[in-house]
């Protein structure tokens, strides 16, 4: 099973999502800013993708909690989520697929989510 780390700083909108997915069958850990999220990727829990909100709250944004994970967690998925359309060509140098615009479908999350693990299910193979 997958764990995902969402990382979203309006606490109503971080418990749907993560409802959502462990109704997906996820394991779900759930931070509110970068600085949570970064002390989860510093412990021994497992993760596999981090879903952040790009203006996110703590010591950094989402585009340098990406980079971060990038640089010390490169096995880790991001997915990264914005209201504001000019973050995507940013996304873009960070994320595999870009940014994931809101307001989103709970389903587009989590056929994301499936494809991004089944992509490095099968690079792992190769």
């Amino acid at each position: 099973m997958a764990t995902i780390l969402v990382v979203e700083p309006d606490v109503l909108i971080r418990l749907v999502i993560s409802d959502y997915l462990r109704g997906c069958g996820y394991r779900v850990i759930e931070a509110g800013t970068s600085d949570e999220a970064m002390t989860v990727l510093g412990s021994e829990l497992e993760v596999h993708v981090v879903f952040a909100e790009v203006h996110g709250v703590g010591s950094r944004d989402g585009f340098s909690l990406a980079r971060s994970i990038r640089e010390s967690h490169p096995d880790i998925d991001v997915i990264l989520t914005s209201s504001i359309t000019n973050a995507s060509e940013k996304a873009g140098e960070l994320c595999e697929d870009g940014l994931m615009s809101k307001p989103y479908q709970h389903e587009e999350i989590a056929r994301h989510i499936k494809m991004l693990r089944e992509r490095r299910r099968s690079s792992k193979r190769s």
